[in-house]
């Protein structure tokens, strides 16, 4: 018995299907970049500072307002390197527990902080005493994470660690 369908609509029917398998795949795309957002800490410095045992270090402070060398707002990120120094473009820093490269943790305000399990850092642009340009990727307890990039100016210190 023949279709009572009119002719042409398998074809019809296949761009139909088509055209909404392109749409799904649009939205799905569309969620994907707005999950994937920016890290609200685009604001930051970059400094000298000191490693644990009082060598030195490089620390990149992250914030959520226009960064000041005197003071820090809360909340912020806080990474520090102190393995591999001089940072040159293009160094990429990977820490975890088992590894003393460096660290970052994330506090919502001073002493109120969490410590990234692991993370990589990358200098894709670094300029002792003018600035760094890069982004991060933390690993956090429980599976957390948060990443971001970062253009931060120099902020010149004074002293000398212990």
């Amino acid at each position: 018995m023949p279709s009572r369908q009119p002719p042409g609509w398998r074809r019809y029917g296949g761009i139909m299907r088509l055209r909404h398998g392109f749409a799904i795949v649009g939205i799905v795309a569309i969620g994907a970049l707005a999950l994937a957002g920016e890290s609200p800490f685009s604001h930051g410095v970059v400094r000298h500072s000191c490693a644990p045992w009082d060598g030195p270090a490089v620390e990149v402070t992250l914030t959520t307002s226009a960064a000041d060398c005197d003071r820090v707002s809360e909340p912020y990120v806080s990474m520090g390197v102190w393995r591999g120094l001089r940072i040159h473009d293009g160094q990429v820093v990977k820490f975890d527990t088992k590894t003393d490269a460096g660290f970052a943790s994330r506090c919502r305000k001073a002493g109120e902080c969490q410590r990234a399990e692991s993370g990589t850092i990358v200098f894709d642009k670094y300029e002792d005493g003018s600035g760094a340009r890069g982004h991060y990727e933390l690993q956090f307890k429980g599976g957390e994470s948060l990443s971001g990039s970062f253009d931060v100016g120099w902020c010149k210190t004074s002293g000398m660690c212990r």
